[in-house]
């Protein structure tokens, strides 16, 4: 999804598409290489480049350069709902325009033997309660 200021004329819009990424109304803050949002981005533009862009070392930098009215950028949904600039107004969000979006994956890996750890089960059940909440807006 992609993460901006609500007074952002994209988010004025239902969706945000590629091209609105790359169209240089707004500078795209996309995460530095060895990010996995990083390779999405690439993949996403298609080989295209922004007019103009920023980078960073991760999602709270991220989201901290949008507040500061420095750009978009995209980010899971996970990564931006319900966080405290989404909850006070700093940030908002729009998802990705139709089949620009994508499918985040989490895999819990166990021991064959043994109890598994309460921390570990907390988790799986958080991701399992999550997996079935929507989260467009």
């Amino acid at each position: 999804m992609v993460c901006l200021r609500p007074d952002s004329p994209l988010a004025a819009r239902p969706t945000v598409s590629a091209d609105d990424l790359v169209d240089g109304r707004e500078p795209l803050i996309v995460m530095r290489s060895g990010y996995l949002m990083h390779r999405f981005i690439h993949r996403l533009l298609a080989g295209r480049t922004p007019s103009f862009s920023y980078s960073t070392d991760g999602a709270e930098m991220g989201k901290l350069m949008v507040a500061e009215g420095l750009g978009v950028t995209v980010l899971p949904d996970f990564s931006v709902i319900g966080d405290p600039l989404e909850r006070g107004g700093a940030i908002t969000h729009r998802p990705l325009a139709d089949g620009e979006d994508t499918e985040v994956l989490l895999v819990i890996q166990r021991r064959r033997s043994g109890s598994v750890p309460r921390a570990v089960r907390d988790l799986h059940q958080l991701f399992v309660r999550r997996a079935g909440t929507p989260t467009a807006p």
